[in-house]
């Protein structure tokens, strides 16, 4: 969870980009995406896509399409003018809550390896011999939770990082541009992968 992935990318470029508050709720979709995740690896069709090669294939070819998609328009979008907040955070006005929201869940949904992930450590904590349903739901929501926490951290500290190092707009936009560059690398390298194992 902590490791530099899209969603920790993702969680950093919105903290430095649109401030605390709206960063807020790209982390949410983040997190309810996972319990998402967690839901389908519990059920039969997580068992389809972990037993079906060409399902996760194409699971996993379009979560890469969709970061490096994430990335190309933070690339090439229009530039974005910088505004310090009263409480001395950066807003972008333009950029809606709902949509950040989106991102962020559709990043989760986008990601099939946390299906295999859960079906592999999830079951290690389950005892048979008693409800299978709610011993799911506290590790579900246990981990959606340390999602949130781990994910604020990322942003708290880069917002932090901005005000102190980096007021300038033009270094906001390198660092923006960045995180954009590095998505696409990582949805590129995720597309190699998938394209090596056919």
């Amino acid at each position: 969870m902590a490791s530099p992935g899209p969603g920790v990318i993702l969680s950093i470029t919105n903290s430095l980009t649109h401030g605390r508050k709206k960063t807020a709720y790209g982390i949410l979709g983040l997190s309810l995406g996972i319990l998402g995740v967690a839901i389908v690896s519990a059920t039969s069709i997580g068992l389809v896509i972990a037993t079906s090669e060409k399902m996760f294939l194409t699971i996993q070819l379009v979560g890469a399409m969709y970061i490096f998609y994430l990335g190309f328009k933070m690339a090439f979008g229009k530039r974005k003018s910088f505004v310090l907040e009263s409480d001395n955070t950066l807003e972008v006005s333009t950029t809606s809550a709902g949509r950040l929201f989106k991102e962020g869940l559709l990043t989760s949904l986008s990601n099939p390896k946390p299906v295999l992930f859960f079906m592999a450590v999830f079951p290690q904590f389950i005892n048979t011999e008693q409800t299978y349903l709610s011993q799911f739901l506290i590790l579900a929501l246990a981990f959606c939770l340390l999602v949130l926490l781990i994910h604020f951290c990322y942003a708290e500290a880069f917002a932090l990082a901005s005000r102190y190092l980096w007021k300038a707009q033009d270094n906001l936009y390198l660092i923006t541009k960045i995180g954009s560059v590095t998505l696409m690398l990582i949805a590129i390298l995720l597309f190699v992968s998938v394209v090596l194992t056919v």
